[in-house]
């Protein structure tokens, strides 16, 4: 996840992002976290949404313009070209060797992992399922 504590809102990302799929609302960068189960991807009934070298990657000349991956996504990473009627959003620099946006950043706000945050999640998760997990032996319905 972006570091929004370092965001200085530059928006220096947003002008070197090749497919204009990187922007800054009030301070908070928002781009496409490729997730490993991505829902946009799942959720796309034209396949114009696939996975490259783990980077979740919109073909436009397949898209129908439905915003279904729109809605699907929970980061708001997908926007609408309504001009084309096709959705837009950062590619990951699939085919270049590093990400340009965080090339750029000053402050390194956007360096993230998205394992890191994936397996900060499972750790919570599993914290959670213990604390709120029923014993059965020690229940009073037996």
């Amino acid at each position: 996840m972006p570091n929004i504590k370092l965001c200085v809102d530059c928006k220096r990302c947003e002008r070197v992002c090749p497919t204009n799929g990187m922007f800054v609302v009030e301070g908070v960068p928002v781009k496409c976290m490729h997730c490993e189960d991505a829902p946009c991807l799942n959720v796309c009934p034209e396949y114009a949404i696939e996975r490259i070298d783990d980077k979740v990657v919109v073909h436009k000349e397949k898209c129908v313009g439905c915003g279904l991956c729109m809605d699907a996504c929970p980061f708001g990473a997908m926007r609408m070209n309504h001009n084309l009627g096709v959705v837009f959003k950062c590619d990951g620099c699939y085919t270049k060797d590093e990400e340009l946006c965080k090339i750029v950043c000053p402050t390194g706000a956007l360096e993230y992992s998205e394992k890191t945050v994936e397996n900060k999640q499972k750790e919570l998760v599993s914290k959670l399922k213990k604390i709120y997990s029923l014993d059965i032996k020690n229940s009073l319905f037996i």
